[in-house]
């Protein structure tokens, strides 16, 4: 039904992508309720699946590459209707143990989410010794103390969620938040939303180098494609299932132009089940003393700035695009995915690239399955030339406060002319409880040129290892970590030195 979330039961045949596995079947008795909690007129306590959750992105993704989920996953949040959807078509027999694994938690997670003119609570609690500011994907305390309280509603058309967080000692001298606070409206395939609202633009497991988790979620305004069903016309369908995702923040008041805005656009396509191809673009303009006019956000979207006078500019912008190809079929099933984001522009393409390379393997292992990754980052101008351009990246000569919010880089957590390479493994138990372990060399603000550096003032290394356990009880989902960091550095880092952990604990009342 347009214009709602419902998950409506399949009628007749489905609509079938090429290359993509999607088939009805009866399902066994035990997965009747399940299904029917699926099917029935419900939408999602939360219309999307938003970042942090590196289990439900590891059984997405496995479905994805396995060709039983037909959107692409390089952008969050994610619709979960269509995902919803998809998981009550797949016939688990023939399927490998892993994969029967992967559809059984996010078939059960998605019952969980399945809930209409309900009030969903959650509670939580994390304490942390020494938390480090160099974030990845999974949703960390940023904070030593926090305590938080959600509550949230969705109807047929609308939704909300009201979350506070209480924290101790922050840094960033905010002890109260609401991130994670939204309201939402589906208008046909679109999901319109207001609130705090994490993103993570890129195929990458440790950073994204235009939009990631590292920054707290600013105030936006944002549209996203719900479904990424392929275009109707014959000439288009090729570009296969597609997504697209745009958005207006606001920056922060203490900054060099007050309450600055972001404009975020995003499209992404997948043409074949092994291939997925985005485009990404991003822009600091308005704020207090700068032009802020539809004439100015024209000159924005068309790229009518460099040949004007500096105070006339419309504002700063990063573009770029990012890949990832998968190869199932093999012994050892691998993907490689790429992110290259361009800090200038020249002859309207971007230029002066920032580049993040990573590979991923995946595969069964005793009653469990794992994931293992290596991934490395230079957030370098031009950083495949020798010397690259430092300088240059995540700051501007217009907001010389920089891709930065609340003293956090916007894009990848190493900041400028930082260098990155690390890798981490996870395993799954039949449980789904996850161990995790991480490890990365990362060299910050290399020629201590970068202005503005949020986590050195002059070059740094930092040698980085990190375990996570994370177990799911009635009483609640627990996360333990302990991390240790030896740091080198020849001025002020933010990245202490010596052993750090974390304890945290999570309950939801539906």
């Amino acid at each position: 039904m347009a214009g709602d979330w419902r998950i409506a039961v399949p009628v007749g045949r489905p609509r079938e992508v090429p290359g993509i596995r999607l088939v009805r079947h009866p399902l066994p008795a035990g997965l009747l309720g399940l299904w029917l909690s699926l099917h029935a007129a419900t939408a999602p306590a939360e219309p999307w699946i938003g970042p942090g959750d590196v289990t439900l992105r590891h059984d997405l993704q496995r479905l994805a590459d396995a060709g039983l989920l037909s959107g692409p996953s390089m952008s969050w949040p994610i619709g979960w209707s269509q995902v919803a959807r998809e998981l009550g078509r797949i016939e688990l027999q023939g399927l490998g143990a892993g994969e029967r694994r992967s559809v059984e938690r996010l078939r059960a997670r998605a019952a969980r989410e399945t809930r209409t003119r309900g009030i969903t609570l959650e509670a939580g609690l994390a304490a942390a010794a020494n938390p480090t500011p160099l974030r990845t994907f999974e949703d960390s305390p940023r904070e030593e103390g926090e305590a938080s309280l959600a509550a949230d509603w969705v109807g047929e058309r609308f939704a909300w969620k009201l979350a506070g967080t209480v924290v101790v000692d922050p840094d960033d001298d905010q002890e109260f938040r609401a991130d994670g606070t939204y309201v939402a409206a589906s208008l046909g395939n679109w999901m319109v939303s207001a609130g705090y609202l994490d993103r993570w633009w890129g195929p990458g497991w440790q950073g994204s180098l235009i939009l990631s988790n590292n920054a707290r979620p600013m105030l936006s305004i944002a549209a996203d494609r719900n479904e990424a069903t392929p275009f109707d016309l014959p000439v288009l369908r090729w570009l296969g299932p597609w997504r697209l995702s745009t958005f207006m923040q606001q920056f922060e008041h203490d900054r060099d132009y007050a309450y600055a805005l972001l404009f975020g656009l995003r499209g992404e396509i997948r043409p074949h089940p092994t291939l997925q191809l985005a485009a990404s673009r991003t822009a600091q303009w308005c704020g207090e003393d700068r032009p802020c006019g539809l004439d100015t956000f024209w000159d924005l979207l068309a790229g009518n700035d460099n040949d004007q006078a500096l105070d006339e500019q419309p504002g700063n912008q990063l573009a770029g695009f990012d890949a990832r190809w998968s190869w199932p079929g093999g012994r050892v099933p691998l993907a490689l995915y790429a992110q290259a984001i361009g800090e200038d522009e020249a002859g309207f393409m971007p230029s002066k690239y920032l580049g993040l390379f990573g590979a991923e393997a995946w595969g069964d292992l005793g009653n469990g399955s794992w994931r293992a990754h290596v991934e490395y980052a230079d957030t370098a101008c031009d950083f495949l030339a020798d010397p690259p351009e430092f300088g240059c990246a995540y700051t501007n000569s217009i907001y010389y406060t920089g891709y930065r919010y609340l003293d956090r880089a916007v894009g990848h957590t190493i900041d400028a002319d930082g260098e990155s390479i690390g890798g981490g493994i996870l395993f799954l138990d039949e449980r789904g409880w996850r161990w995790e372990a991480q490890a990365r060399n990362i060299k910050l603000n290399r020629a201590g040129a970068a202005t503005g550096h949020t986590l050195a003032d002059a070059p740094a290394r930092v040698l980085d290892i990190a375990l996570v356990h994370e177990s799911s009880h009635a009483w609640g989902t627990m996360g333990v970590s302990l991390g240790y960091g030896d740091v080198d550095a020849s001025g002020t880092v933010a990245v202490e030195d010596g052993w750090r952990g974390f304890l945290s604990w999570r309950y939801e009342v539906r």
